[in-house]
């Protein structure tokens, strides 16, 4: 069964974070995924849980970690006793804490939470600050956000959901998809202006950590490879075209004839009309 896309859109919240409360006769199937990271805590219910290919039973105190676009959802039994099932939800973006140097080992765990991780027997204290979250004002739920994420962290027992083959074809095949998605809107779209706040709302990302994904998964900055696809745009007009030097640079995107002119020779160690020269004298 292919996985719902959630559109959680935290960038345009007010908060930096969501939490809920969700009390239901049972939860209901809803294979789904989002770019966010997401802490499950079920304080009552069973069931079945599915983390990416992971399947298992579920009952009261289950908690755990799903990472970024892991697909995830919990099917539960409904109780003869009409006892609701209840589950206490926790979602934000990886870099939420990225700003506190204190919070850098952080990283580790939301990078292991790519595999789903499963956190056995938590703590009276930890339980208690899952139960007390929403009885909290907004700026004691973020500091009681950041020691929860310090609980989990240093949690002895714990264990990932996922097989570690699952993790990493899941994140191949999401990763070619995103950039090939990306690729095509700048290749498509080279005449336009075209910012890192767009592209991170089309992959579904907060622009530090789309510019940290894209250098990361293409060698170059947005920008550098930005101004590469338009300089290499250029010089097919200015070979297979005689439209003036000036209308070629405004067509691939250069809002002045200056800026093309220094980025064309930075990349191509010529000017622009040298290499139309160079080019039609062969």
């Amino acid at each position: 069964m292919k996985p719902t896309l959630e559109q959680l859109n935290l960038n345009n919240s007010e908060r930096s974070f969501r939490f809920f409360k969700r009390e239901v006769d049972a939860f209901r199937p809803f294979w789904h995924y989002h770019p966010e990271l997401e802490v499950t805590f079920i304080s009552k219910g069973n069931g079945t849980r599915f983390v990416g290919n992971s399947i298992e039973p579920f009952t009261n105190m289950d908690l755990v970690m799903i990472g970024k676009n892991l697909p995830h959802h919990w099917v539960g039994v409904r109780s003869d006793t009409e006892e609701k099932q209840e589950a206490f939800v926790f979602q934000f973006n990886d870099d939420m804490f990225v700003g506190f140097k204190e919070c850098s080992d952080f990283e580790i765990l939301f990078d292991l939470s790519g595999r789903g991780i499963f956190f056995e027997s938590p703590s009276n204290s930890l339980v208690h600050r899952i139960l007390n979250f929403e009885f909290l004002n907004d700026v004691e739920q973020l500091c009681s956000l950041l020691l929860l994420m310090k609980d989990l962290n240093s949690h002895g027992r714990k264990r990932f959901l996922t097989s570690e083959s699952y993790a990493l074809m899941h994140n191949q095949k999401l990763t070619r998809q995103k950039f090939t998605k990306v690729n095509h809107h700048i290749l498509e779209n080279l005449d336009q202006k075209l910012t890192v706040n767009e592209m991170a709302e089309i992959t579904h990302m907060v622009p530090q950590s789309f510019c940290r994904w894209f250098k990361k998964h293409s060698g170059h900055s947005f920008v550098n490879f930005l101004n590469l696809s338009r300089i290499e745009r250029a010089c097919q007009h200015l070979v297979l075209s005689s439209n003036p030097i000036q209308e070629i640079a405004f067509n691939c995107g250069f809002e002045t004839i200056s800026h093309f002119n220094r980025t064309f020779k930075k990349i191509k160690k010529i000017s622009p009309r040298e290499y139309r020269s160079k080019k039609y004298s062969r």
